[in-house]
C-alpha cells in the first residue's frame, strides 16, 4: 500500500491540496527566456566527473 492511498483514506482534505499543487507544477509553461537560461553555460557544473545541472 503507497503512502497516496493511506493519505486519501485517512485523509482526504490535505490529499486533495496535494494534488492541486501537483497539477499545477505540470502546467508551469517556459518561455524561450527561460529556456535558453536554463541552456546557458553557467548552469551546469562539473561534479566527479560528470556535468551535472545546477539550475
Amino acid at each position: 500500500m503507497r503512502v497516496k492511498d493511506v493519505l486519501r483514506e485517512n485523509d482526504i482534505g490535505n490529499y486533495k491540496k496535494l494534488m492541486e499543487m501537483k497539477d499545477k507544477k505540470k502546467n508551469e509553461k517556459l518561455n524561450e527566456r527561460d529556456i535558453r537560461e536554463l541552456m546557458s553555460h553557467s548552469c551546469y557544473k562539473r561534479h566527479k566527473g560528470a556535468i551535472k545541472q545546477v539550475k
